[in-house]
């Protein structure tokens, strides 16, 4: 069993997917953190170092290395699901479940949170509004790909466990 989250950074993949895990007894996976020990270094330093074009590179082979992991919930990064066919991949090794957000909850989200984010971090508030509006435009489609869906915001445990009960216990027969 795998189930990848994906959606836009900000939407609170990483933070679900671990409580997900620890709720089910499964493992959680961080495709970033994943990619970072497998290059030894930060995400910041490999999009410096490699651009955006390496940087995907090195996430679709850190993709493909987790293929024989099971029983695992991975928070996929922000733009994986829209390159290099990654999201059908996901959906051919598991299910995936897209986390909808706002543009205004993400950019609030992305301002406060102390992890560095590459693609936005020079913008001010108006800007890095459009960014993440015209960004949306773009990656939704793919996003939408996702097999399930919830939208973020006041979420509890319990909203993820009523659409991931019925997937884990079908797995599990």
């Amino acid at each position: 069993m795998r189930i990848f989250l994906v959606g836009y950074m900000g939407s609170g993949k990483s933070r679900w997917g671990k409580m997900i895990a620890n709720h089910y007894g499964l493992r959680f996976l961080d495709l970033d953190t994943h990619i970072e020990e497998r290059e030894g270094m930060m995400i910041p330093e490999i999009f410096a170092k490699y651009n955006e074009e390496g940087f995907r590179e090195r996430e679709k082979s850190a993709l493909q290395s987790i293929v024989d992991i099971d029983n695992v919930i991975i928070a996929t990064g922000g733009g994986a699901p829209c390159f290099n066919n990654n999201m059908q991949e996901m959906n051919s090794l598991g299910d995936t479940l897209y986390i909808e957000g706002t543009p205004e909850l993400l950019r609030d989200r992305i301002t406060s949170s102390k992890t560095e984010r590459p693609l936005v971090k020079n913008f001010s508030q108006e800007e890095m509004l459009e960014y993440i509006q015209n960004h949306l435009n773009f990656r939704k489609p793919f996003y939408e790909q996702a097999k399930h869906k919830i939208v973020t915001g006041d979420l509890e445990l319990e909203d993820f466990i009523q659409i991931l009960d019925p997937i884990i216990n079908s797995l599990n027969r």
